[in-house]
């Protein structure tokens, strides 16, 4: 958890003085946005499903398939806004400036990196409970029968024979001493 925690932060991190150093540079382009949201793409690492075994191979597997598919839709999207801002800049009634295109393009870059710090922390979340699920030990369901003990007779031993026969003949003793 506390990884998954520590990464979110170092994604953050980065976006924040991505954000920070592109306001700085004045405007932001096109392929500096495309590059910046590929480069948030990147942090997300998928987890070899070989390293699990059984029914949480399998989970892990389409996992990996469901984040590939966010990771791609996300990317997508982005690009898309991007293309977007451009075509409304040279639109007549959209006409913007280069500063606001470029404010335009960090919000996008910004958004996109956050929502892909959002399902890599959420994929490292998944992982982590499939891992932790399958390092449990299963103990096998037992079922106890209830097992009636047996009354068994303990086989009498010449130990047992001469204690038995002593008591008898002290009860015997003590009778004629009355």
């Amino acid at each position: 958890m506390k990884r998954n925690i520590f990464g979110a932060v170092i994604v953050a991190g980065g976006l924040a003085l991505f954000s920070s150093v592109a306001g700085f540079a004045g405007t932001m382009t096109v392929g500096e946005a495309t590059t910046a949201i590929s480069d948030c793409a990147k942090t997300v690492v998928l987890t070899d499903p070989a390293t699990l075994t059984g029914d949480a191979k399998t989970e892990a597997t389409a996992l990996n398939a469901e984040t590939t598919a966010a990771l791609a839709e996300i990317t997508a999207e982005a690009n898309s806004n991007i293309d977007e801002a451009v075509a409304e800049t040279t639109d007549e009634d959209g006409a913007k400036g280069a500063a606001a295109l470029s404010a335009q393009l960090t919000e996008i870059v910004a958004d996109a990196c956050k929502a892909i710090a959002n399902l890599k922390a959420e994929y490292d979340s998944a992982i982590a409970e499939l891992q932790a699920e399958a390092a449990q030990v299963k103990q096998p369901e037992v079922d106890k029968q209830d097992v009636e003990k047996k009354d068994v007779e303990k086989p009498e031993t010449e130990k047992r024979d001469s204690e038995s026969n002593r008591s008898e003949t002290q009860g015997s003793d003590r009778e004629g001493n009355d």
